[in-house]
């Protein structure tokens, strides 16, 4: 019992998952992620060339988005390769033991309710916003 407690302690610490550390406990869907998710990544700009875009000439270049990067398929449909690059650099953001805490949410909700600056300001002004609900469902599901 006393090992399933520190075992427990040790995965969700103080309640923050380090990043990098976020997607380690489950997988998440890329059916939904294919038809869903980056739709959302593309319709609220965030592939764009200003802010998590991966370059598809250089998959490690980009603008300043910090660790998530992102082909744009707007423009262009991307590739089954691009998608999946797409979809695990957003599982990346994502934390499977507190989903409200994940990244991906936390950083586009409006600092005033998240606390955490985000560069490319407010995309979820609250938590009730549809895409804010869309992306919280899909890490709430892990396979």
């Amino acid at each position: 019992m006393f090992l399933m407690a520190l075992l427990l302690l040790l995965l969700t610490g103080c309640g923050q998952v380090e990043p990098g550390e976020e997607a380690t406990l489950g997988e998440l869907d890329h059916e939904v992620f294919k038809t869903n998710i980056q739709a959302v990544l593309d319709n609220r700009g965030c592939s764009n060339g200003a802010c998590h875009i991966r370059d598809k000439d250089d998959p490690f270049a980009g603008g300043p988005g910090g660790n998530l990067r992102l082909y744009e398929c707007t423009v262009a449909p991307c590739t089954a390769e691009q998608l999946q690059a797409n979809h695990d650099s957003t599982v990346g953001m994502a934390n499977f033991v507190n989903p409200a805490s994940s990244l991906l949410l936390t950083k586009p909700l409006a600092e005033s309710i998240s606390a955490i600056q985000h560069q490319g300001g407010t995309i979820f002004l609250n938590r009730s916003d549809l895409d804010y609900l869309t992306l919280l469902s899909w890490i709430q599901s892990p396979l």
